[in-house]
């Protein structure tokens, strides 16, 4: 039987789209015939919106499961229950921020997450971890805990400049938690790209009409297949993706012919062959 795949959703940026990503992602996963749980580990609680549902108590939050007693009672919730069966979340918000300040005191505070989830294992096909905008303790759990790494990023330099400090923390975490297998990059999703009127963006995703220089910087899906790092195809800024989060859908849900959506499914799609090899 195929295993569970566990995917973190990370980013050394806040507004890359990690919240949208794994909503959209997760969705589409589910339409396919898989099941899904969302775990929100960012403080900002931006699935609790994005997934329409209320703030849960603190009891009910993934903080219970960030606890050195946490007995398997999973705290999950039914998500888009009109549209499908087969999404359920785990929700964060700003209590997440108190238990990244605790694990630091806990003996295995890095592993907490893969601990639970291997001694009280979820029925999941696939599990996202939708990881905070900076890096600290909450995304050396996600990562321990995962397979695969999904990076959004906007195309601008500073985002660039953080997503490589991120690669770098990655890669060093590995190694000093010696995590085998460790968790694989799955690619970068170029987010919230604006290309008529953000030159930047044109310059780093290697769109630009001008002719380029000796002195210009490679791009950023050139810099990705140096190193053997896969990037998807650029999902543009739309105000569409937002209504759909403020109110509580997945963009298929809200606007099913939209184009991102089939961005979104290409994702699913690699992930699903994944899974496929882990049969």
């Amino acid at each position: 039987m195929p295993k569970q795949l566990r995917i973190a959703v990370m980013s050394n940026a806040g507004g890359s789209g990690k919240s949208t990503l794994t909503v959209n992602v997760g969705y589409e996963l589910a339409a396919q015939g898989y099941s899904v749980a969302l775990f929100g580990l960012d403080p900002n609680g931006s699935l609790t919106l994005f997934c329409g549902l209320p703030d849960p108590p603190v009891e009910d939050t993934l903080n219970r499961v960030f606890q050195k007693d946490f007995d398997g009672n999973w705290p999950l919730f039914n998500c888009w229950s009109e549209k499908t069966s087969r999404v359920q979340v785990c929700l964060g918000g700003l209590i997440m921020t108190e238990a990244a300040q605790r694990l630091v005191l806990l003996d295995r505070k890095a592993y907490i997450l893969a601990d639970h989830l291997e001694d009280y294992p979820l029925p999941h096909d696939f599990i996202l971890f939708d990881c905070p905008g900076t890096i600290d303790m909450l995304h050396s759990a996600a990562l321990t805990a995962s397979n695969y790494v999904l990076i959004p990023i906007q195309p601008d330099d500073k985002d660039i400049d953080g997503a490589a400090k991120l690669l770098e923390w990655i890669f060093d975490s590995i190694r000093t938690l010696r995590l085998k297998p460790a968790p694989e990059i799955m690619g970068f999703v170029p987010n919230r790209v604006r290309l008529g009127d953000r030159a930047q963006h044109r310059d780093n995703m290697g769109l630009s009409n001008r002719e380029k220089t000796a002195q210009d910087p490679p791009s950023l899906p050139d810099m990705l297949a140096a190193m053997k790092i896969h990037c998807f195809s650029l999902i543009k800024d739309s105000a569409e993706i937002g209504n759909a989060a403020s109110i509580g859908l997945p963009l298929k849900s809200y606007r099913p012919a939209h184009a991102a959506n089939k961005n979104f499914k290409e994702i699913a799609r690699v992930i699903q062959k994944k899974l496929s090899s882990q049969s």
